[in-house]
C-alpha cells in the first residue's frame, strides 16, 4: 500500500489539471512585458457568439476561419496615454520565436499584421492593428483556420469595431 501512495498522488494532480483545465502558458514574454510596461492597459474579450456578428454576409469561410476560435482578448491603449505605442511589442515578438504571417495596410494608413508561434500541434495568434488614432492588439484563443483567412475581407470591420468600442 505503501508504493501506492505516490502512483495515487499522481493521478490526483492529473485529474485536478484536467478538470481545471490546466495547459500551457501560450502568452507570449513581449505581450507580459507589454502588460507590465502599460498597467493600465484595457482589455476587453470577445467570445465566439460575438465574433459572428462582424459576418453580416452569412459567409461559410469566415465560420470555417473562426469554427476553433473560443474568444479574442482585445488590448486597448489605457485611458488618456498619449505615449501608448506598440513597437516595441512587435520587435519582442520576433525575439519571442513568432514568425509575420500575413501583414497589409488598409484604408487611412492602418496597419494590421498577424503573427503566429507554435507550440507543437498548437499555435498562438496575435493581431497587431495600428493606425494614427489606434492601436489594438488581439490575442486568439484558439486556433484559427488560416485557410479561410481571406474569409476576413467578407467581415463587416465597421460592425466588429463598434462592438468593440460600445464596450460589450
Amino acid at each position: 500500500m505503501k508504493n501506492k501512495t505516490p502512483l495515487v498522488l499522481l493521478v490526483f494532480i492529473f485529474v485536478v489539471c484536467l478538470l481545471s483545465g490546466c495547459k500551457e502558458d501560450f502568452k507570449s514574454s513581449a505581450l507580459k512585458q507589454h502588460e507590465a510596461t502599460y498597467p493600465d492597459i484595457q482589455k476587453k474579450y470577445v467570445y465566439q457568439s460575438l465574433i459572428r456578428l462582424a459576418n453580416v454576409n452569412k459567409d461559410p469561410n469566415f465560420e470555417k476561419l473562426i469554427k476553433d476560435v473560443k474568444k479574442i482578448v482585445i488590448y486597448l491603449p489605457p485611458r488618456n496615454d498619449s505615449t501608448y505605442q506598440i513597437k516595441a511589442l512587435r520587435t519582442g515578438l520576433y525575439s519571442d520565436g513568432y514568425e509575420l504571417l500575413i501583414e497589409g495596410r488598409a484604408a487611412e494608413d492602418m496597419r494590421m499584421s498577424l503573427w503566429v508561434k507554435e507550440f507543437g500541434p498548437r499555435s498562438h495568434y496575435l493581431a497587431l492593428v495600428e493606425s494614427v488614432d489606434q492601436k489594438l492588439i488581439l490575442e486568439v484563443d484558439g486556433q484559427i483556420n488560416i485557410e479561410y483567412l481571406m474569409a476576413l475581407e467578407m467581415a463587416d470591420q465597421n460592425a466588429f469595431m463598434d462592438l468593440i468600442k460600445q464596450g460589450f
